[in-house]
């Protein structure tokens, strides 16, 4: 009953913001109004997509907390729910982020940019695979031995 809660508390509020956002981005009267370089279509996206991205990671946050007793094959795995959750946020948040920011870069500060979210991956990658040697594999391991023998 809790999976079925959270889904439609955290599902139903990510898909009405990235629906307003894509909606509202493509609406005339946002395109064409301005202030100096940020369209108001691109702000009204950036907060959309970016509450999206948020209300993921708070979700898998308290996934990986708190799982549903219904989900009890998740058991193993629940320590990568937050390295995974992270890695797709730092990689959507890239072009997020360009909607409001990007106007406002020149070369060189996009380069730094660039290299900010370049390390950013490259950290939630090493965490994910740390997370998996460290905590996941050996409650892997440990519960397929359990099959085994109650197998046998």
């Amino acid at each position: 009953m809790k999976a079925r809660t959270w889904m439609m508390q955290y599902g139903v509020a990510m898909l009405l913001s990235c629906a307003f956002a894509l909606i509202l981005g493509q609406v005339p009267l946002f395109r064409e109004t301005a202030v100096g370089k940020l369209a108001a279509s691109d702000l009204v996206q950036f907060l959309g997509y970016g509450c999206t991205i948020a209300l993921a990671w708070l979700g898998a946050r308290q996934l990986a907390a708190d799982p549903p007793e219904e989900w009890k094959w998740l058991s193993p795995y629940r320590a990568l729910i937050l390295p995974v959750t992270t890695l797709v946020t730092v990689i959507l948040a890239y072009g997020i982020l360009l909607l409001v920011g990007g106007p406002f870069l020149n070369k060189s500060a996009k380069g730094i940019y660039n290299w900010m979210f370049i390390v950013g991956i490259v950290a939630a990658i090493a965490w994910l695979i740390v997370t998996w040697v460290r905590t996941c594999a050996p409650l892997v391991a440990a519960t397929a031995l359990r099959r085994l023998k109650k197998a046998a």
